[in-house]
């Protein structure tokens, strides 16, 4: 048989963008390359995207449904049909929604990647169940939600026309290239003259790229706001005219902000005054100027005001809607997603949210996943006896490990949907076997407010007897006797989520991408989409819902003689959160977990290069291995995210050695709008391990 290249996407690391071309023989995966013709990426894969076709014949990929025969955890199992797996699956949940009600059920969700998570939220409106926990709290959601409720939509930035100046705010778009927006299409910004500041704890690439580098202390980020808002006010640096006719607020927020001087601002932050003072006057006179935020920023208990403040500061200066600025992108025509996932089939639905119960925002689709957690360990306010999973591992990546953990012991019936076994399919009773993203046709970065989505065809058939999500929730859904809701396949579901657009899912392969129509300033005719029509300064929404209306700092963790540095995280450039560590020539480039220290401090606790370093906080302690650099403070350590060994017998020693999250906890302060936990700027201490 001939070779045949197929033109796909990237997936199932984060949202994908970037496009690939893939040569299949005999029906076989046989190369991986960047698209250099892709209109998005430009040529542009990383590792992780090109290590799929290991991903897709890893020996150990989960190829069957498989029913626990011994204890939780255990590691015995039973092969099973899809047929009886299913009928497993729904008679659980249909025994437990008849017994205790749709409350009774719950579905936990992992980083979006393509379609499974709107039809997850499908069927869990369709069951009127309220309990969809996921990490939306901590990824994206604080500067979506914020930002909708301040200016009314979401601010992106415009790579798509020259900017003087990039304010790059905890993120490292080289390193992740997170949600899309690729690190290509930041260099290219630089390289056409746009300067630039980062504010990171750590001296990365980018960093050292900048003309301004603000080493900001973890943590004080809402501080180093307010600050800026200080400055921009007190020296009239702002868009008089913008502020005059699009914003309301201005003189409560000037007054807000009016303590935060250079110099307080440089006490709470670790920064001298002359470098806030340079970089909030740069960002506010090199107009049009933009501001890239990452998901850094959402991991405080104050996350929620930081986001916002950083609106503020796009307003301000006059950058939101202008070419070069943070734009309103608009989605393509297709089915918006409250039709997908059936939003008005569950009238009462924001009532029964475990958020309104613990006073969080109403407008969030799922529950952090901490939250659902924590109810099952506690039956409040009601009794969570079934589980479903789909492509989530929270024994890793949820904060309070340890809590994760007792939950999964504690539930009546839990079933996972994954690739791989992992720690947290381990622990259930039933368990799906997923089809990577080159196993089926989907579409990528739908539901994300960017502007576009992407086309992801298939290029071979699914390992063994493995299904995509999206057909797993489709025939689950048939079996729940809500056949009427869902497809006759989910080529199906593709073609009608397509149709508003007028092409088929082959056009759209064909074609690669759809956009959403571009332009600036349509604030000029429809206004902004709040309350007022105007950007809030001052929240209306905010202040109706309970919440400070004005972004203020909050309080910040303290060091102490038992914990002396501040720890934060970061995630390893091989993997995606905990995922693919199993792939050989992604660990073979990243081998083992690494806390960053600085040298000086190292020496003071006699670590060495390469040495196991025991990382202890209030919460617990984990074991990595030292990598001495002068890019953070002495007084900082930071650690890697997501890492588990799937090589190693011992299960719990697997999961817990060195998981940052055994190091977390939910008990502590929590954002009152999103609940976001403190998952950055941790006191702890560290030692050599013996």
């Amino acid at each position: 048989m001939a070779d045949k290249w197929i033109k796909t996407h990237c997936g199932r690391f984060d949202h994908g963008g970037c496009g690939l071309n893939v040569l299949v023989r005999d029906g076989k995966l046989q190369q991986i390359r960047a698209d250099k013709n892709d209109p998005y990426s430009r040529g542009y894969c990383c590792p992780k995207g090109l290590a799929a076709l290991e991903r897709v014949y890893h020996p150990d990929r989960l190829k069957q449904p498989l029913l626990r025969k011994g204890g939780r955890g255990e590691g015995i199992w039973e092969p099973l049909s899809w047929g009886r797996a299913l009928e497993i699956l729904a008679g659980e949940f249909q025994d437990s929604i008849r017994n205790g009600g749709p409350e009774s059920v719950a579905f936990c969700q992992g980083a979006p990647k393509g379609l499974e998570f709107f039809i997850l939220l499908r069927l869990a409106n369709l069951l009127n169940t309220p309990n969809v926990g996921a990490s939306q709290h901590v990824c994206h959601m604080p500067r979506e939600q914020t930002a909708l409720a301040t200016c009314g939509f979401f601010p992106v930035p415009d790579y798509d026309a020259p900017t003087r100046c990039i304010l790059l705010w905890g993120s490292d778009p080289v390193r992740t290239n997170e949600e899309g927006i690729l690190g290509g299409r930041f260099l290219d910004a630089l390289k056409q003259g746009a300067k630039l500041i980062v504010v990171d704890p750590v001296r990365t690439d980018a960093a050292r790229r900048a003309k301004i580098w603000l080493q900001i202390r973890p943590g004080t980020d809402d501080l180093l706001a307010a600050g800026f808002l200080h400055l921009i006010c007190a020296e009239n640096l702002f868009n008089h005219e913008f502020v005059e006719k699009w914003t309301i607020g201005f003189s409560e927020l000037r007054g807000a902000v009016r303590s935060f001087s250079p110099s307080v601002v440089a006490a709470g932050t670790g920064l001298s005054e002359e470098q806030i003072i340079e970089a909030a006057r740069l960002y506010a006179t090199a107009s049009p100027g933009m501001l890239h935020w990452g998901n850094a920023i959402e991991h405080s208990p104050n996350s929620a005001q930081t986001c916002r403040a950083l609106v503020l500061l796009m307003a301000l200066c006059g950058n939101l809607e202008v070419p070069g600025g943070n734009v309103k992108a608009e989605l393509p025509k297709v089915m918006r997603p409250a039709e997908l996932i059936c939003l008005k089939k569950f009238p009462g639905r924001v009532d029964k949210l475990l958020n309104r119960h613990h006073g969080i925002m109403p407008r969030l689709l799922t529950v952090p996943n901490w939250l659902l957690f924590r109810s099952i360990l506690d039956q409040s306010p009601y009794a969570i006896k079934c589980l479903f999973m789909q492509g989530t591992n929270p024994l890793i990546s949820c904060s309070g490990a340890e809590d994760v953990d007792r939950a999964l012991l504690k539930i009546h019936f839990l079933a996972v949907s994954d690739i791989f076994m992992t720690p947290t399919a381990s622990m259930a009773d039933l368990v799906l076997p997923s089809a990577t993203h080159l196993e089926f046709n989907d579409i990528g970065h739908y539901g994300l407010p960017h502007g576009h989505i992407f086309a992801r065809p298939g290029a071979v058939d699914p390992a063994g007897s493995a299904w995509p999500d999206i057909k797993i929730l489709n025939e689950w859904g048939k079996r729940m006797g809500l056949a009427p809701h869902f497809w006759d396949t989910e080529q199906d579901m593709l073609e009608d989520v397509l149709k508003p657009s007028g092409i088929t899912y082959q056009e759209f392969a064909d074609q690669g991408m759809l956009s959403g129509k571009s332009g600036y300033y349509s604030y000029l005719e429809k206004g902004f989409a709040t309350p007022s029509g105007k950007v809030e300064l001052y929240s209306s929404l905010f202040e109706d819902w309970g919440y400070p209306p004005l972004p203020l700092p909050g309080a910040h963790a303290e060091v102490d003689a038992e914990f002396p540095f501040l720890l934060t995280t970061r995630k390893p450039r091989y993997f995606f959160h905990s995922a693919f560590r199993q792939i050989k020539s992604l660990r073979d480039r990243d081998p083992a977990p690494k806390i960053m220290i600085h040298p000086e401090a190292a020496a003071r606790l006699g670590i060495s290069e390469g040495q196991a370093v025991r990382i202890h906080t209030q919460s617990g302690s984990i074991v990595q291995y030292a990598e001495l650099s002068k890019n953070i403070d002495p007084g900082v350590v930071v650690a890697d995210f997501g890492w588990w060994f799937p090589e190693k017998q011992d299960q719990e020693l697997a999961w817990k050695e060195s998981n940052i999250n055994c190091l977390t906890s939910s008990n502590g302060p929590k954002d009152p709008v999103l609940g976001t936990v403190r998952l950055r700027a941790i006191p702890c201490r560290v030692e050599a391990a013996s």
